[in-house]
């Protein structure tokens, strides 16, 4: 007897139509979406069918199911328990019209269960737990609350945490937001995804609400390519749901590729809204500001000392201790970070501070007290030691750090801080060229003068002491 196949006629059977369906790709099997799995038909048919639908496990989802509501109840509009909206503002209507988000009540209900499976929901979501830590969460409540009617019918696994969290929670938090922002600024960034091997494009979202700058996360969009067209693509994907017309800016990093992008979205939006343009203000200046910084001191191969300092005792416990008895001291280096040349201020104040056991470490292995460890760290430390300027470096470049940073933690902020830039930014070229140049021509210098002054012009140095 050969194997029997899929009839299509089985799914108009009533007491296989709520759960039965075809095997994409296979028409020997069949598949439960309730147990969520698939099983074979072999030489029984319809048979088989019935016997699955009589197992155990099958029942039990069944009978879960029937007593767990769908996802559907939970996004419908249960006009009945929402009063009347209050009726139009009388008047001449305006330019631009803002839609009210549906409240929250409206897309779950209102039943305490319902609240109480929401709330668990955005609290899992909140504190970036896995939905998968919620499985069995029902049974512990009611173990804790036995007298509690909203634990004993209280079902938030980690399906259904999934569930209301993209299907109730995400859908109605996006659209709160698109009703809140009335014209914004859209930031985005990409990234490598090491999961997924693709770009990440995040986009953000920043707008005005009430009396202060809100920032919010809108999606995300996985790319392989990253042409200025991809960009382009992808961008408007991601902000579809969107308003574009109310689109002030965008804020992004200066790759030539980003810029690109900018063109083409610029011409899209003049086309599409009778010649509006977007505000340009540049790009992102936190990687300028950090390449200038390594630009000015990669020469003094700061970075290589540095790093070496840090390599030498890092995960080796046998130098670690021959450091710790010999200096009497437990202070190790820290990381020097490569790309974020202006935030590596605690890696230079704790260089200062145990350079001196450093350079005793180093006296030590040339004496041969202690073994040498034969790597190219500690030839970079014991080359440093033989420069006498070692020190002014580190402290030239910490005084630089410290100048500087201020500023980075005043802008990296939500406030709306562009109309103070240009003030900010003079203010800050001065407080370095002061090292340099003399006060005098900095005293009335306006911010035009300051970026055509031209510092090779030794009559503007400061006289040496």
């Amino acid at each position: 007897m050969g194997k029997c196949k899929f009839n299509e006629n089985w799914l108009s059977d009533q007491h296989f139509s709520k759960w039965l369906k075809a095997e994409p790709g296979n028409v020997y099997e069949a598949r439960c979406i309730l147990c969520k799995k698939c099983f074979k038909l072999g030489t029984m048919g319809v048979k088989a069918v019935e016997s699955h639908m009589h197992s155990t496990k099958h029942q039990a989802s069944e009978s879960s199911c029937q007593q767990t509501p769908s996802i559907s109840q939970f996004c419908s509009t249960l006009v009945s328990t929402m009063p009347p909206p209050p009726p139009p503002p009388s008047g001449p209507a305006t330019s631009t019209t803002r839609t009210a988000a549906p409240r929250l009540e409206t897309i779950f209900g209102c039943t305490p269960t319902l609240k109480a499976e929401v709330l668990w929901s955005l609290n899992t979501v909140t504190k970036h737990q896995s939905f998968k830590s919620n499985e069995g969460v029902g049974e512990i409540f009611r173990a804790m609350f036995p007298d509690s009617d909203i634990a004993h019918s209280f079902a938030c696994g980690s399906t259904k945490t999934a569930y209301i969290s993209k299907f109730g929670l995400a859908p109605y938090i996006l659209k709160q937001l698109v009703a809140d922002s009335n014209t914004f600024v859209l930031m985005f960034d990409e990234s490598l995804n090491q999961t997924t091997k693709t770009k990440q494009l995040d986009l953000h979202i920043r707008y005005w609400c009430e009396d202060h700058v809100q920032s919010r996360y809108i999606g995300s969009q996985f790319m392989g390519h990253g042409t200025a067209q991809d960009l382009l693509r992808h961008f408007k994907e991601c902000a579809k749901d969107l308003d574009r017309h109310k689109l002030l800016s965008v804020s992004m990093d200066g790759p030539n590729v980003n810029w690109k992008f900018l063109e083409l979205l610029q011409q899209e939006q003049s086309e599409q809204y009778g010649g509006a343009q977007l505000i340009v203000v540049g790009s992102c200046g936190l990687h300028t500001l950090h390449n200038a910084c390594k630009g000015g001191f990669v020469m003094w191969q700061l970075d290589k000392v540095l790093r070496a300092m840090h390599a030498l005792f890092h995960n080796t416990p046998a130098r670690r201790e021959d450091f710790t008895v010999l200096t009497k001291t437990t202070q190790f280096l820290l990381a020097f970070c490569g790309h974020r040349w202006l935030e590596n201020l605690p890696a230079v104040e704790r260089a200062l501070e145990v350079w001196p056991s450093v350079t005793m470490y180093v006296d030590a292995v040339r004496t041969k007290r202690l073994p040498n460890p034969g790597t190219s760290s500690f030839d970079t430390l014991e080359a440093a030691q033989k420069d006498p300027l070692i020190m002014a470096k580190l402290y030239f470049y910490m005084s630089v750090i410290r100048t500087f940073s201020p500023f980075l933690t005043a802008y990296q902020t939500d406030q709306p801080m562009i109309p103070f830039l240009v003030n900010d930014l003079a203010e800050l070229m001065k407080s370095i060229l002061r090292r340099f140049i003399k006060r005098e021509v900095l005293q009335d210098i306006s911010p035009l003068q300051l970026a055509r002054l031209d510092v090779g012009d030794k009559k503007n140095w400061v006289h040496p002491k």
